[in-house]
């Protein structure tokens, strides 16, 4: 299970909530992805519960481009919580949104991470539903594993099955780099991923719009086998990529696909 948002730890109850449903034998592990702006009080609780990965979002390593993207002035305090997870032996996974000609020429600076610590350092392509704050020209997950491969030309790409990112090796390197093809979608022949929203929507695509609220149906009283009914009909119908699952959903609420943030669809 992945725990998503916006920022997780802004909702109040979260810790004890980890807690409840790290009590369920068959969930194997607990993901959570999260700003790092509350991370340093938290690490002691990812120590005791089945912590799968903590992928952090952090897009500069530098105060004043960090401050255009997020219009927050907290560089230091989300670094200094990352530098602290580091050091510890739990699973951190670093997720820079390449956005061209904003902090693209931080790439090769974000790989170097990989080299002293043990973290997955992943490049994700800017979504097309950013909200038009910054440029739509995208740098594709080509180019970026080409700049990588110009500064690390013994790159090797690791296969991994049912990943949505590409994972490569560099010799010498403690840590690993990833590419996430967001916008072009290269991965979905292997995804795997079913999303539940706040309100309850259950989705089988990022791009989806989702056609089962699982919350009313439970408060409505349907019985488990409804329930399990609907999860896989939805389930057997999934878009065969993000494009067939996007235009689906644009011919059903008839929207501009710039109007949607990631914070509404959880990415």
């Amino acid at each position: 299970m992945r725990i998503t948002g916006g920022e997780p730890f802004v909702r109040k109850g979260l810790p004890d909530f980890l807690i409840r449903i790290n009590q369920y034998e068959k969930l194997e592990t607990i993901n959570l992805t999260t700003n790092a702006y509350f991370l340093e009080d938290t690490i002691p609780l990812f120590q005791k519960i089945k912590s799968g990965s903590i992928n952090i979002s952090l897009d500069s390593l530098k105060r004043d481009v960090f401050y255009k993207i997020t219009r927050r002035d907290d560089f230091e305090r989300v670094w200094n919580s990352i530098d602290k997870i580091l050091l510890t032996d739990l699973n951190v996974k670093l997720n820079m949104v390449v956005l061209k000609g904003v902090n693209d020429n931080e790439i090769v600076d974000f790989a170097m991470l990989a080299k002293s610590n043990k973290v997955e350092v992943r490049f994700i392509e800017q979504m097309p539903f950013n909200g038009g704050h910054f440029s739509n020209d995208t740098l594709s997950a080509e180019e970026i594993i080409k700049t990588l491969q110009n500064s690390f030309p013994e790159m090797i790409e690791h296969l991994k099955m049912c990943s949505t990112a590409r994972i490569f090796e560099i010799p010498g390197f403690r840590g690993k780099v990833g590419i996430i093809a967001g916008h072009s979608r290269t991965f979905c022949s292997t995804c795997s991923r079913l999303r539940l929203t706040p309100d309850g929507t259950f989705k089988t695509c990022l791009y989806d719009h989702g056609d089962v609220n699982l919350k009313d149906m439970l408060r409505s009283g349907k019985s488990d086998q409804e329930i399990k009914t609907a999860i896989r009909d939805a389930v057997s119908k999934r878009a065969k990529d993000g494009f067939e699952s996007e235009q689906r959903t644009q011919q059903i609420i008839h929207f501009s696909k710039n109007h949607l943030s990631m914070a509404q669809i959880g990415g």
